[in-house]
Order: C-alpha cells, then structure tokens, then sequence
C-alpha cells in the first residue's frame, strides 16, 4: 500500500498535475483509504515528504551514473543536464520541478519537507560547485551559480515545452556558460 500511494503521489502531483491537488484524488488513484495514507505518512504533506525523498535518492542514482560515464572535466560538469534525460525518459517522469512545486505550494513546509527541499538544493549547489573548480578556477563560484541557473530554468521550461525542446535549450545554454568561463578563466 505504501508504494501505491508513493506512486499515485508522484503521478497526481508531479505528473499530471500540481501539488495542489487533493489527497482524494492521489487516493482514488492508489486505490487507498485515508487510515492507509495516514498510517503510513501522518498527512498529505508527509506523502509529498516521502515522495520527494524517493525522487532525490533515484535523482542522485541517475546523475551519479552519468558524472561516472562522462570522460572529461566538463562532460561530468554537464552531466546535470543527460542525467535529466535519463530521469525523465526511464524513471520518474515530472511536469517540472516535483520540488520547486512543493516549494512554490506549501508557504510554511514541516522540518521533515524543509529537510529534503534543502538537501535537494544543497545537491544541486555542492556537486556544481565541486566540478566547476576543475574547470573554472576562482571562477568557480559564478560558473557553479550560473550553471544552478540554467538548470532550473531548464525545469521551468518544461511547462511550456516538451521536456526534451526544454533539456536540449538549457544544455545548449550550460554549455555556453562552460565555454565562457573556462575561455575567460582568470
């Protein structure tokens, strides 16, 4: 049951629609009663809490495997963005950002949904950071801002475009973003 209502979560409030929606909806979905969601979660926020935590650990996976297949500096730099690809074509497929929404929905989020907003972010921020140095030197700082950037807006694109129109433009620009530092490095 527990893993029906994390899927049903992930369809319902990262998929197809926002999350926003009721939780008589993501039971519906899950074939579920609200002892079973409460049982297992405490509330509709901690599902939302769960579910994000599900998406960072697969998330990490993903972008973990391709840092490793990269061959250079900044093919593991940019692997944010065919990690991406990967996440969206074989996994847990979202509108956009399933964390910027809950971010954007809850004003006020418990400890627990603060806790892997910010340790989703804090990833985000450390492994750019640390793969910007190789390649940009003081620089490093703005490459690594730069680049959190245009990944973001990249997920904000796909509410407006297909996901891969949205990936392929903020590759394009993160490339961009690569060259310029990297050819301007002081």
């Amino acid at each position: 049951m527990r893993d029906r209502l994390l899927d049903a979560a992930d369809e319902v409030l990262f998929m197809d629609g926002s999350v926003s929606t009721p939780v008589d909806v993501i039971l519906r979905r899950a074939g579920a009663s609200p002892p079973s969601l409460y049982s297992h979660f405490g509330n509709k926020e901690g599902l939302i809490t769960a579910a994000l935590q599900r998406r960072l650990r697969v998330w990490t996976a993903v972008w973990d495997d391709e840092i490793s297949r990269a061959t250079t500096d900044a093919g593991r730099l940019l692997a944010l963005w065919p990690a991406l690809r990967v996440y969206q074509r074989d996994h847990l497929t979202e509108r956009w950002c399933a964390f910027s929404g809950a971010a954007a929905a809850i004003p006020q989020p418990s400890a627990q949904l603060t806790t892997v907003l910010t340790e989703e972010t804090q990833l985000l921020r450390d492994r750019l950071l640390e793969h910007s140095r190789l390649l940009a030197g003081r620089r490093a700082k703005s490459l690594a801002s730069a680049l959190f950037i245009a990944y973001t807006g990249t997920m904000a694109t796909m509410l407006r475009e297909q996901y891969q129109v949205a990936i392929d433009e903020g590759e394009a620009s993160a490339k961009a973003l690569v060259s310029h530092y990297t050819t301007e490095r002081c």
